[in-house]
């Protein structure tokens, strides 16, 4: 199963940085990188706070194929 992640256009859509979003989440900007790239599928507790950040349903953030 592969997950596509959404959140990179999400971002810069709103206009914002990595570093940002990564402070206002508490995780490390490295990790919102990861999750962009598609190289590291963030946890569930993440998944909901960046969809509570952007006010995006996860279902939108994230594709399962």
């Amino acid at each position: 199963m592969e997950v596509r992640s959404h959140l990179r256009e999400v971002r810069k859509a709103r206009g914002l940085t990595q570093k940002e979003v990564a402070d206002a989440l508490c995780i490390s900007k490295e990790s919102l990188s990861r999750y962009e790239r598609g190289e590291q599928d963030p946890r569930l507790a993440i998944a909901i706070r960046l969809s509570r950040y952007y006010c995006v349903p996860v279902d939108k953030l994230f594709e399962i194929d």
